[in-house]
C-alpha cells in the first residue's frame, strides 16, 4: 500500500484503527500531524466513531461531534457518514456543513435497522432535529 503515489490522493478517510496503522500512532493529533507530513497536498479525514471526527485541511482542524440518537444497527454507520461528507463536498458546500450533515446522516442511520434501508434521504437529514451529544 504504501508503496502507490498516494500523495497524489485528494481525500483520505481513515478510521483510528487504520490511522494508526499509516501512522504508527494511536494519538490522534500525532496521527494527522505524521500524516499530514506524508501528504501535503491531500486533505484528511479521521473517524472516531463515538466521538465523531477530525477534519484537517492543511490550513485548519476541524472537530465534529456526533447526533444522540437510540443505537439500534451500526452498519452502515461509516459508510452513510463518508457518502454524505463527499456529497456534500462534491457539491460545493463548506467543510463545516458537510461534516454536520455527514454527521446528522450518521445519528439517523445507527437508528435503524439495516444497511441500505437504514440511509436516510437528503431532506430526512436536513429535517434533522436530534441533539448534539457531549
Amino acid at each position: 500500500l504504501m508503496q502507490l503515489p498516494l500523495e497524489l490522493g485528494g481525500l483520505f478517510v481513515f478510521n483510528e484503527i487504520e490511522g494508526a496503522a499509516l501512522s504508527g500512532t494511536q494519538n490522534e493529533e500525532e496521527m494527522l500531524d505524521l500524516l499530514r507530513k506524508k501528504w501535503p497536498h491531500s486533505r484528511l479525514l479521521l473517524t472516531l466513531g463515538s466521538r465523531g471526527c477530525i477534519y484537517d485541511d492543511g490550513q485548519r482542524r476541524l472537530r465534529q461531534g456526533i447526533y444522540q440518537a437510540e443505537t439500534v444497527d451500526t452498519t452502515a454507520a461509516g459508510d452513510t457518514f463518508t457518502g454524505y461528507f463527499v456529497a456534500c463536498m462534491a457539491a460545493g458546500r463548506p467543510e463545516e456543513e458537510c461534516l454536520d450533515l455527514a454527521s446528522r446522516a450518521a445519528a439517523i442511520a445507527v437508528s435503524r435497522p439495516g444497511a441500505a434501508p437504514s440511509i436516510p434521504t437528503m431532506d430526512e437529514v436536513q429535517r434533522c432535529t436530534l441533539r448534539r451529544g457531549e
